[in-house]
């Protein structure tokens, strides 16, 4: 039905920024509400509508999602948030468009990352933007050769840029080598290309590696600062009751932040198959490979006390206390303050339908990363933002 197709957009969207904040089965341990593995392959599908159904599926309804489809059943609710729709996407085109002329390199890297689907050319793969759009980008990185920034966004993004993925992970360690980050996402594409001795070098250089530091932050930045100001028409009373049923937004402000949480989600994490099946306690390689267990140790050290991504953090925190159980009483804390932030922040995030709004939460997220928002968002809200001692931790799930 084409007055759903927005619909359907806009929830591949909100289901996609629910990912950073639910984690996965396998990083977490947890029972997420979205499963990542699932979710990715729904995003691998290319196509919005498509995405979307895939995305239905994976993602079970609670009681208020049920009634929230009721407001998105209505007919003239449709209509609103189609015609709606049909006035954003071409304001948005138009504010990228204004935004590529400005000329620097973080405006065309901006650019390029908020220009909507349809400036993609017949003939391409599915998901790949047109020629203009991968025109800004080459023009920012003949500009900023050696911007750390101007890497990561290719190597994040570099299914929409149909490039060279080994091509774009080695430019970025020629750039941002000494940052541990880097050789975490190398070793991840390297597990995902079957690569499994590039991956233990990659994972040995994220472990001697001078610093750690995640790109999350900047590129969320990013996104926000590109649509931020864009002169996309207003909503009105439907339209608002429309998009905020579907994607808990009621404003253009908070959607357009909505987007790039959802954008964030999907591109900013790195791969973690090489770090879960190396570091995992019943690992085979662990017995045979005597330097492993201390690389393992150092990496998952730095991503447990990193604040930048709960799955992330909660991954790292149990693997290694299964790695090494004399971690015990030196991680135990830290895996509890992850459970308490998220137990009680998901309720919130759920019914982001007040303040702090999604616009105000994703500035958090992008300069205190999603634990650091986590914590400002109990605070705002009266919650302490420390577990009380008697608090149990929740049992992880088998």
């Amino acid at each position: 039905m084409p007055q759903k197709r927005l619909l359907e957009r806009t929830l591949a969207v909100a289901l996609l920024s629910a990912l950073s904040l639910a984690g996965s089965a396998t990083a977490t341990g947890q029972a997420p509400a979205i499963d990542r593995a699932a979710a990715a392959a729904c995003m691998a599908l290319g196509d919005d509508a498509r995405i979307a159904q895939c995305l239905q599926q994976v993602a079970p309804r609670s009681p208020e999602q049920q009634r929230a489809d009721a407001v998105l059943d209505d007919p003239a609710t449709q209509a609103a948030v189609e015609a709606w729709s049909r006035a954003y996407e071409p304001a948005m085109a138009a504010h990228a468009q204004a935004l590529a002329q400005r000329g620097d390199v973080r405006s065309l890297l901006g650019a390029m990352m908020i220009m909507p689907v349809q400036d993609a050319a017949a003939g391409d793969a599915p998901g790949v933007l047109g020629l203009q759009a991968r025109g800004w980008f080459a023009r920012a990185r003949q500009l900023g050769p050696t911007d750390p920034l101007v890497a990561w966004v290719e190597v994040t993004d570099c299914h929409v840029l149909g490039c060279d993925r080994d091509a774009a992970i080695a430019r970025l360690l020629q750039v941002d080598g000494d940052n541990a980050a880097a050789h975490l996402w190398a070793n991840g594409v390297a597990m995902e290309s079957g690569d499994p001795r590039a991956a233990r070098e990659h994972l040995h250089a994220a472990a001697v590696a001078p610093r750690y530091q995640p790109h999350s932050g900047p590129l969320l930045s990013l996104l926000l600062d590109a649509r931020a100001g864009a002169p996309v028409p207003a909503m009105d009373p439907r339209t608002a009751a429309g998009m905020q049923a579907a994607t808990g937004t009621g404003t253009a402000a908070d959607w357009m932040a909505m987007q790039a949480l959802g954008q964030w989600a999907a591109i900013a994490l790195a791969p973690m198959q090489g770090v879960s099946r190396f570091c995992a306690p019943g690992s085979a390689q662990l017995a045979r490979d005597p330097g492993l267990r201390a690389d393992c140790k150092a990496v998952l050290s730095r991503l447990a006390a990193d604040d930048s991504t709960l799955p992330y953090a909660e991954m790292a925190t149990r693997l290694l206390i299964g790695l090494d159980p004399g971690l015990t009483g030196q991680w135990t804390p830290r895996l509890r303050q992850l459970a308490w932030w998220r137990e009680q922040s998901l309720p919130l995030l759920a019914h982001r339908g007040g303040t702090p709004g999604a616009g105000e939460y994703a500035r958090w997220v992008a300069s205190d990363g999603e634990l650091g928002a986590m914590a400002r968002l109990l605070s705002h809200s009266g919650i302490a933002t420390a577990p009380p001692t008697e608090w149990p931790l929740p049992r992880q799930p088998r």
